[in-house]
């Protein structure tokens, strides 16, 4: 019902509206066989029936009937006519426009404007050769004055089509049409003054043509010139608007001959002013579309250059930009929040990237739907977001944790699965004087990463976390130093021996374990645990173990003498590289193309990477153990859940942790944990390595123990690999 309600009170009006232009046009008619100059009802119609489709065509016979009716008496024998005329005319033209327009509908561009006039002119050819064969039929119009019917009622369909359809399309329009509605940028002084200005150069071509001067109508430049300056300037609908009032002003002074003009008397006056009016109605509106779309494309590619396609946020570049400047202003507070979604690769890995993009434009709405338009609010990467905003720490934190609060809510129906979603978010504040976005940036990133190690779905303030945060801040600045060390090569390969505990067991072949030592940009040394933590934290560990394993082998196989007296060579791989799918080949197609035996490579891995990931470590161990290498299962006895997988794990070596090996003789726990170790290797045929053995004491323990081989400072210390090879090999016997 309401529909219908609808549909009737729009059609009333648009019926409404084209009787009234037709009414109008009336006012042109001296005499009943006059020809209007100008048929605004054409531009009305047209308008409608491309907007609405050819079914809303209804309205121009309609119309029509109340006119021929009321205001425009006609004899009976030409209202079929008049009725087919404008009718078949209109629904020419519209499905002329309907069928070739672009697929994304009709838009204020140049094509579409030269499209629509094309159609205009199919509407006035096709309307003036069915019109005037009804002149002529009814006898209104003698058959000798048929072609100068024609042209007229042509011209004066086409003039109600390029003065009124343009604006009336902006009007009924949407989508694409109807942005063109934006309001005018320039000052609303410039408007007062057009606007004075243009009714000035009106009332100046009246004054002129009350004077008798016989060049009053070359003022209708004024106008025309007001009109460009309104297409370069304003929005294109007040260039139309304005056109409308102009070309109207301008025909009725001179068609019915007000303000001291005279109306044309001559077929050829009445065509020259006729196409003036044309042209007076094309210009202006095709210089604004034409402005129009260079704006919009210009606004186009700002938005393109400064916003994140997917969610229309700030992109990276540009909040940046923005931040810095706002850091160097005034503001008393500023609060810097950066979240990241947790474990967002599993939404892209069990549904689909597709889905991944709908969950972060469900965030991304979530996340400034909470902050003001004084924020800026962007995407920085693949699932993070920052929001720099003029507010309190205190502050910040309850608008982080409602946003905390509406991810967790977030409920994605995608296909058979219901997504949900949670975030970490780490906050810095700022007062005056500011610090620099950098340093903000940075601590408001290690808040974040902090946030995440607790546990995700949290928040994190960065002047809360004191001490620990500036620990996480090193570790990151330390991460971009191993990165740049990675880049430059500042590495040295180190090597520490791993020697049997039974002397009789001694060889001239080498065990030993390579160890990697760095320096920083400074030539300065660097702790080694250090380098290792910044790595697996940052996901540099496959980066590392890859130089790691290339150096290695390069060493190795320019030194052939070396590598034939090598028994085994242990290689650290860190838990990340060991589920690297990547690293997997690039490891397999080096040894094969390397003179080094795989045989005598052993790969260490840490118990806490196995029991991380178990099915993709066995499918490596089984991928390494064919092309010949042997493994070690590093700091073994930590996570004391090794035993349950432990004859599931084809490995060769145990090695024992440390933190056993140091308490040993002064814990009675640290005894039976090496024992049961060293009990249950060997009923599973595998060789136990005890980690960090730093007294002779400890080895002569270790030794009764029947645990196989050691390595650690009462052995010898790591030394650099020439250093290594360069002396005799070491022997525990030598110890004595």
């Amino acid at each position: 019902m309401g529909h219908a309600l609808g549909t009737l009170k729009r059609f009333l009006l648009l019926t409404g509206l084209y009787y009234a232009g037709a009414v109008l046009a009336s006012f042109y008619l001296r005499t009943p066989d006059d020809i209007t100059l100008f048929w605004p009802s054409a531009g009305v119609g047209f308008a409608v029936v491309v907007r609405y489709g050819l079914r809303w065509a209804v309205i121009v016979p309609a119309a029509l009937l109340l006119l021929h009716l009321t205001v425009d008496p006609v004899p009976d024998a030409f209202v079929p006519y008049s009725v087919a005329a404008n009718t078949l005319s209109t629904l020419a033209a519209g499905w002329y426009v309907l069928r070739h327009r672009r697929n994304d509908g009709l838009h204020l561009r140049t094509s579409d404007g030269l499209m629509l006039l094309r159609g205009g002119i199919l509407l006035g050819v096709a309307g003036a050769t069915i019109g005037t064969i009804g002149l002529v039929y009814s006898g209104m119009v003698p058959p000798i004055e048929s072609g100068r019917a024609w042209l007229l009622w042509t011209l004066g369909d086409l003039l109600g089509i390029t003065t009124m359809a343009p604006a009336l399309s902006v009007v009924l329009g949407e989508g694409g049409l109807r942005e063109s509605l934006w309001k005018d940028r320039v000052d609303k002084r410039e408007q007062t003054v057009w606007t004075f200005a243009l009714v000035a150069s009106m009332a100046a071509i009246v004054s002129a043509g009350q004077s008798g001067n016989l060049y009053a109508l070359g003022l209708v430049s004024l106008p025309l010139a007001l009109l460009l300056w309104a297409a370069v300037r304003f929005s294109p609908l007040t260039t139309m608007v304005g056109t409308i009032l102009v070309v109207t002003f301008i025909s009725l002074l001179t068609g019915l001959g007000l303000g001291g003009f005279t109306r044309p008397l001559t077929l050829l006056d009445a065509s020259v002013l006729m196409l003036l009016l044309v042209l007076i109605s094309v210009i202006p509106v095709m210089l604004a579309v034409a402005t129009y779309e260079q704006r919009h494309t210009a606004a186009a590619l700002y938005q393109r250059a400064t916003r994140d396609q997917l969610t229309g946020l700030l992109n990276r570049a540009t909040f940046e930009e923005r931040a810095r400047e706002r850091l160097a202003g005034a503001e008393p507070d500023l609060s810097l929040l950066y979240l990241d979604l947790d474990h967002f690769k599993l939404v892209n890995d069990s549904a689909s990237h597709v889905a991944g993009d709908d969950m972060i434009r469900s965030v991304a709405g979530v996340v400034s739907g909470e902050f003001g338009d004084s924020a800026l609010v962007a995407r920085t990467g693949g699932d993070e977001f920052a929001v720099l905003v003029p507010i309190t720490e205190s502050a910040a934190i309850a608008c982080g944790r409602r946003v905390l609060a509406a991810i967790d809510g977030l409920r994605i129906d995608w296909q058979d699965q219901m997504l949900t979603a949670a975030a970490s978010i780490g906050i810095a504040h700022s007062a005056t004087p500011h610090v620099d976005f950098d340093g903000l940036l940075s601590h408001a990133d290690a808040a974040c990463f902090a946030a995440k190690e607790y546990g995700g779905n949290r928040l994190v303030a960065a002047s809360r976390e004191g001490d620990e945060l500036a620990v996480r801040t090193a570790s990151m600045r330390s991460a971009l130093q191993v990165r740049e060390a990675l880049d430059q090569r500042r590495f040295t390969l180190f090597a520490q021996p791993i020697v049997p505990l039974d002397p009789a067991a001694a060889s001239h072949l080498r065990n030993f374990e390579v160890l990697l030592r760095w320096t920083d940009a400074t030539g300065a040394p660097r702790a080694p645990a250090e380098l290792i933590a910044a790595a697996e934290r940052y996901r540099l560990g496959p980066r590392l173990d890859r130089y790691v394993v290339d150096a290695v082998l390069e060493w190795l196989e320019a030194r052939p003498d070396q590598a034939a007296m090598i028994h085994h060579c242990g290689i650290n791989l860190g838990g990340g590289t060991l589920v690297d799918e990547e690293f997997s080949d690039y490891f397999a197609a080096r040894l094969r193309r390397s003179s080094v035996p795989a045989e005598k490579l052993c790969l260490e891995i840490t118990e806490t990477s196995v029991v991380r990931d178990r099915a993709r470590a066995q499918r490596f161990i089984a991928r390494m153990r064919d092309l010949g290498c042997r493994f070690a299962l590093d700091d073994f006895g930590t996570g004391f859940c090794s035993f349950g997988y432990l004859q599931h794990l084809d490995v060769d070596y145990l090695k024992i942790d440390g933190s056993f090996v140091r308490d040993l003789g002064q814990s009675e726990l640290a005894n039976a944990v090496v024992r049961s170790i060293t009990q249950i290797a060997h009923v599973l045929d595998k060789r136990t390595v005890a980690e960090q053995a730093e007294t002779v004491e400890q080895l002569d323990v270790l030794r009764g123990m029947g645990v196989d081989y050691a390595q650690g400072y009462a052995i010898r210390r790591p030394q650099s690999i020439e250093s290594f090879f360069s002396e005799a090999p070491a022997r525990i016997d030598a110890l004595r």
